[in-house]
This record gives C-alpha cells, sequence and structure tokens, in this order.
C-alpha cells in the first residue's frame, strides 16, 4: 500500500508529552470542515495546499523517530482518510508497538466510509467530536467536555484516569523565530 501525498499544517518530529502518554510523534493535517469557536488551531481549517509531502516520507519519519507513540490532530484527518489509512498501515508495519490517537470533529457513528473503518482499525484512542468553547473543562485529554474518548484498542488503557482527567500540559517551543505552543489548551477566562 503505497503512494499520495499529506497535506499537513504542522508536523513535531522531536516528540511531545502534551498530546498522550509517553513521547509522541505528532501531526496537524490542514483543512476542516468546522468552525469551531476557540478552536487550538484556526490557521488549520482553510482547505489548501499548506506542507504536502509523500506519505512514504512521513512514515519513514515517523518509523525512524524515538517516538513511542503517533497523534494525529488538525484541521480535520478524516478529510484526508484515504491517505491517513496508508500512513498507519505503513507505520504499523514497521512499529506495530507505536499507539495511535487521532483527534476528529466528526462522532464516531458517523466515520462509516470504508477508508474511515480502515484508519480506525490502526487507532488505540479516537476523541471525537467538535470543540465547544464553553464546554473547556480543562480536564484531560479532550479539548472539551462533550468531546468523547474512545479506546477503540486496550493499549491506552493503563493511562485512563490521566487521559479523562488528567492535568493538560503546553509545551512552548521556539523554531524558525516563531514560538509554538503544543497541548491541549486551558480555557482562559
Amino acid at each position: 500500500m503505497s503512494g499520495g501525498v499529506l497535506n499537513l499544517l504542522d508536523v513535531e518530529r522531536q516528540g511531545t508529552r502534551a498530546l498522550g502518554p509517553g513521547l509522541r510523534y505528532a501531526i496537524w493535517t490542514q483543512g476542516c470542515p468546522f468552525n469551531c469557536k476557540g478552536c487550538a488551531t484556526p490557521e488549520a481549517r482553510e482547505i489548501v495546499a499548506r506542507n504536502v509531502y509523500t506519505v512514504e516520507s512521513v512514515a519513514e519519519d515517523i518509523i525512524r523517530s524515538k517516538c513511542e507513540g503517533l497523534t494525529i490532530s488538525g484541521g480535520e484527518p478524516f478529510l484526508q482518510a484515504d491517505i491517513i489509512q496508508k500512513l498507519l498501515y505503513m507505520v504499523n508495519d514497521k512499529r506495530p508497538d507505536m499507539t495511535v490517537i487521532i483527534f476528529t470533529g466528526f462522532l464516531l457513528e458517523n466515520l462509516i466510509g470504508n477508508e474511515a473503518k480502515a484508519v480506525l482499525s490502526y487507532t488505540d484512542l479516537l476523541v471525537d467530536g467538535q470543540y465547544v468553547d464553553s464546554l473547556n473543562d480543562g480536564k484531560g485529554l479532550r479539548g472539551s467536555s462533550n468531546q468523547r474518548l474512545h479506546f477503540l484498542s486496550p493499549r491506552l488503557l493503563p493511562w485512563r484516569d490521566e487521559i479523562e482527567n488528567g492535568k493538560r500540559s503546553i509545551e512552548i517551543r521556539f523554531r524558525k523565530g516563531l514560538m509554538e505552543l503544543t497541548g491541549i489548551p486551558l480555557k482562559f477566562q
């Protein structure tokens, strides 16, 4: 299974500990059909080519990394489900130990296409539902309390309490003269 390109907003190749248990490789897809007030990555909404990479190059980078897990956010990853499924297939083939967390604005029960089902078959934790700014309670690995945590495999269950109720963290990095924040933001009143 090969071929195709991923349209990404950004990549965290060195790993982050703010988007799930362990050191996690993180990618943010470009393009989102939702317009959630208070979105953490509004620059990812526009459906335009941003940073285009071959799926093979991203997969190889993830496979070579020292990261223990992969977190995919957006934008909206399921807009590129056909390519994400290829990416996850390639990563799983060489690094079956790597856990996968995906954030989506869609609800699990609406992810019914073949590509979406293929993506879900490689996903350990799906965080679903659109972000609702007024429901940001500052808890766990979700942006707002309406978002649901679906443990699609048992691999992340040892961290369930931390994922559901743990304290959020934000990592700050400086890259190319810009300050970048990684993590799930707290609600600021």
